[in-house]
């Protein structure tokens, strides 16, 4: 889990891996290990990946489309109903004792049980380090049936994951490289269009991270009347969402709005959110900012794009 910087710990190259149930998308990206990346390859698999069998073999073929080998370090994400993230202030405890602590406090806001589920968790910087002392705790938390299934595609396809990453810090760390790690002292919004959720993220270098899923799903529907109908909810939770934010932190002036995911395109939907909202709309391209070889893949392949950047650190 990285939010406030983009790291990698050795030169060489690294592959993310995003999936839904429609397409399988990847990344390979080479890092210099001080800090300059270049995108060397995007592929995506289309198909139905409902089913373990079908996942495991998409990825196979997606392996071999890379070219991943042996030495590229794997990194992917998990999403879904059994996972969570947040940034809360907390007291500062040592290692195990800060876990056990988070564990117990997010037993009253999740709802899946958090005994069984992988907890991940970052402090993030101040002033005092001391034990008790205030601070800012970005957590990460999914169910472990989630995780084990995800492990288990990835490694049956010959792809050993070094690490996995909830979605939408995933989303943040996205919108991380998109600014270059700055930019960002006023909040940015970010919104992942997936095949039936968007993931909506909000962040900045003196803002709380903030979340929230909102289920859309763009191709359906292709009625004129009931699609217009369902981009004008999504524009409102939006914009509900940026209002709550603004409420709950006593944090504004939203810098702009950057979408990503496979639905970007999906007319009128950038237009609708960005009348709704009044800010200023932009798709993601990590891909031609690192270089990449295919134009015209803005935000189909961002995902992955900033799965990779994270590398094993």
């Amino acid at each position: 889990m990285v939010k406030r910087a983009i790291q990698i710990s050795k030169p060489g190259y690294s592959v993310g891996i995003e999936y839904d149930i429609a397409r399988i998308r990847a990344a390979r990206v080479s890092s210099d290990g001080r800090g300059g990346f270049a995108v060397s390859a995007v592929e995506e698999q289309t198909g139905h990946f409902a089913e373990d069998a079908e996942l495991i073999e998409g990825l196979r073929q997606l392996k071999n489309k890379l070219g991943a080998g042996v030495r590229d370090t794997i990194v992917s994400c998990v999403s879904g109903k059994q996972v969570f993230a947040t940034q809360m202030g907390f007291r500062r405890l040592a290692g195990e004792e800060m876990e056990q602590a988070l564990r117990l406090e997010l037993r009253k806001i999740v709802h899946f049980e958090v005994a069984t589920s992988a907890l991940d968790f970052e402090t993030l910087g101040g002033e005092d380090e001391t034990i008790g002392s205030e601070c800012q705790v970005v957590v990460a938390l999914a169910a472990n049936s989630i995780l084990t299934k995800q492990m288990s595609a990835l490694d049956r396809a010959g792809l050993r994951p070094a690490a996995l990453d909830v979605l939408p810090l995933s989303v943040a760390n996205a919108l991380w490289a998109w600014k270059d790690g700055g930019g960002m002292q006023t909040p940015t919004v970010a919104l992942h269009v997936g095949p039936q959720v968007s993931t909506l993220v909000i962040d900045g270098e003196y803002s709380p991270f903030f979340n929230r899923s909102i289920p859309f799903a763009p191709e359906e529907g292709a009625e004129p009347m009931e699609r217009a109908k369902r981009l004008q909810t999504l524009a409102e939770e939006v914009s509900r969402s940026l209002a709550f934010y603004e409420k709950s932190s006593g944090v504004g002036g939203f810098q702009e709005l950057v979408f990503l995911g496979e639905s970007v395109d999906q007319a009128g939907l950038v237009e609708a959110i960005q009348s709704r909202t009044g800010l200023r709309a932009l798709r993601m391209d990590l891909v031609s900012k690192l270089g990449g070889a295919k134009p015209g893949q803005a935000g189909k392949f961002d995902l992955a794009v900033a799965l990779a950047i994270r590398g094993d650190a």
